[in-house]
């Protein structure tokens, strides 16, 4: 379910495709993405559509400022002075950003799940099941140290589209990050397992209006109750080592990587001061 969220997510929270265009448009592109996992009639297509345009004035005049202001205090950072409690602090304020999302559109939600057929459930659960088939499949004939190089690569990527080149220096860093990161890949295959049993408990109550909002909400807002001991116990694990190896290749930012950061943060302020228009 939380998947759902993802095309909101993404242009509502200025998360990797905020264009004014996609903003202005995002009925058209919600309905899209979600017609990947099920096909919608015409009156929930209409519930989806109302429900985006609805929220478009709230956001415009109440998220999209906080936004703004997140940007403005992500520009006064000083790299070089960056601690691992900054960077707790701030990825609690993004992540308070999609909670944010997250309860403003879950009455929407519930509205359009308790009003899905038999054979929509059907259809949507079918798609869930074949997308975590399709991740085990992906990933389970790897070895730890084929998955550690495929977990360098991306923490890699993702720092290059932000900072531009490594140093030397930092590219030593994200290579003993990705020693010191623990596999996780078969437990996340467990816990996509028990997702879809708690989807089918959640829409076997579709309706029933409070029961059905109080199992989505588990779902949204808590689902690392979900996880097998050794993923809840690992996720911490790397979130520290994550957060510990960040904050250091951070530190070491060039004047060039702290020029190209600050040229990203001030486009998508931008881009955000442009939404508000």
């Amino acid at each position: 379910m939380r998947r759902w969220l993802l095309i909101l997510l993404c242009s509502l929270g200025l998360v990797g495709c905020g264009t004014k265009l996609v903003y202005d448009n995002l009925d058209w592109f919600a309905i899209q993405y979600v017609e990947d996992f099920v096909d919608l009639d015409n009156s929930q297509q209409t519930m989806l559509r109302q429900s985006i345009q609805a929220a478009t004035p709230w956001h415009r005049s109440q998220e999209i400022p906080i936004y703004i202001n997140h940007l403005d205090q992500l520009l006064k950072i000083n790299p070089s002075q960056l601690t691992v409690a900054d960077l707790v602090e701030q990825q609690e304020t993004f992540r308070q950003h999609s909670l944010r999302l997250v309860e403003h559109f879950l009455p929407a939600i519930t509205n359009i799940v308790s009003d899905m057929s038999d054979e929509q459930v059907e259809q949507l659960m079918d798609e869930i099941r074949v997308r975590h088939v399709k991740y085990k499949k992906k990933y389970q004939s790897n070895s730890e140290q084929e998955l550690r190089k495929l977990y360098r690569q991306r923490v890699e990527e993702n720092l290059q589209n932000w900072l531009g080149d490594l140093t030397q220096e930092q590219q030593v860093l994200v290579e003993a990050w990705s020693q010191q990161w623990l596999v996780t890949t078969p437990f996340w295959v467990e816990y996509q397992t028990q997702i879809r049993v708690e989807l089918s408990k959640m829409f076997a109550e579709r309706r029933n209006p409070e029961q059905l909002q109080a199992l989505m909400r588990e779902l949204l807002f808590r689902p690392q109750q979900y996880y097998p001991p050794q993923l809840a116990a690992r996720i911490d694990l790397n979130t520290q080592i994550g957060q510990r190896y960040f904050v250091q290749i951070i530190n070491l930012m060039t004047r060039k990587q702290t020029r190209n950061v600050k040229s990203e943060l001030e486009d998508w302020r931008e881009i955000a001061m442009d939404l508000t228009l």
